[in-house]
């Protein structure tokens, strides 16, 4: 599984949010420009994010981007499924599954290895992969 550039780039634009979270709407040049993200893409990435209620676009001269809810609150599955669609690992993870074989004995290999990836990345809040996340796990 390779996560798509999409949801690679929306998770860098919403970690550049987590750490401004409470400070007020950040406008999506100050976003890009400390980070390197390019801006018409990231338009089209926080539309989604904003549909998923992930992050709120806030209109005016003092607008921009902030987080919907506390970074503790936002897990990772979340972004990446807001992105691109139900996670599925692999065709048979899909729903309805793509596979044709029908009993086939790989089938509960993947549902696990896919139960424990999907665990993971909603365990794995926003805040953590900010530097204050990070640093307070050391």
């Amino acid at each position: 599984m390779r996560l798509s550039p999409a949801a690679e780039l929306a998770i860098r634009g919403v970690v550049v949010l987590a750490e401004r979270h409470g400070k007020g709407p950040i406008t999506l040049k100050s976003i890009c420009g400390g980070r390197d993200l390019p801006k018409q893409y990231l338009v089209k990435l926080f539309s989604l994010l904003a549909k998923a209620d992930i992050i709120t676009a806030v209109r005016g001269k003092r607008g921009g981007y902030m987080l919907s809810r506390d970074p503790d609150h936002i897990s990772l599955l979340e972004i990446v499924e807001a992105i691109e669609g139900p996670l599925a690992l692999n065709l048979c993870q899909h729903t309805p599954p793509r596979c044709n074989e029908v009993g086939c004995p790989m089938r509960v290999m993947w549902a696990d290895l896919q139960s424990m990836f999907r665990e993971k990345l909603d365990n794995m809040k926003i805040h953590d992969c900010t530097a204050s996340g990070v640093l307070a796990d050391a």
